[in-house]
């Protein structure tokens, strides 16, 4: 049973490429960007206070805009492992843990109202670390197996 549940782990986590992670990324990007840009005073509430103190709540829609296009774009063309796939994927992962921590660290205790965007955080940097892994950790391994004759 527990070669059947790490297999399992190892699949989901290694042997995908992921588009319905980058998908639910774009779609909550996308909804960040409609919410911040309509018209109020979302940043009126102490748990924007961080992300208040760096941009206006339209800035920062339009930043949450770009990156859902632009996960769209990667998505559409497949273009997973390009370098600027690869930096745009550095550039997410630092955006949502910015924000998450922002709001996590703006108030106490932290809002369970943002389980979803800690989640989100998590994926965005796991699109973003998981190559380098791959490529420095679990192929030198898997060349450094020996396979009996």
């Amino acid at each position: 049973m527990t070669d059947e549940v790490i297999s399992a782990f190892k699949r989901s986590f290694f042997d995908t490429q992921m588009v319905s992670t980058r998908l639910v990324l774009a779609l909550s990007e996308f909804t960040w960007a409609v919410l911040l840009l309509w018209p109020g005073d979302t940043f009126g509430r102490p748990t924007y206070t961080g992300m208040a103190a760096i941009m206006t709540e339209s800035h920062w829609g339009a930043v949450f805009l770009a990156t859902a296009v632009m996960q769209l774009a990667i998505i559409t063309r497949g273009n997973f492992h390009s370098r600027e796939a690869r930096y745009f994927a550095a550039f997410n992962a630092a955006l949502w843990l910015f924000v998450v921590g922002s709001m996590l660290a703006s108030v106490y205790p932290p809002p369970a109202a943002i389980s979803a965007e800690i989640v989100l955080s998590i994926a965005a940097f796991w699109i973003w670390f998981r190559p380098f892994l791959e490529r420095n950790i679990i192929l030198k391994a898997r060349a450094n197996v020996r396979h009996p004759l």
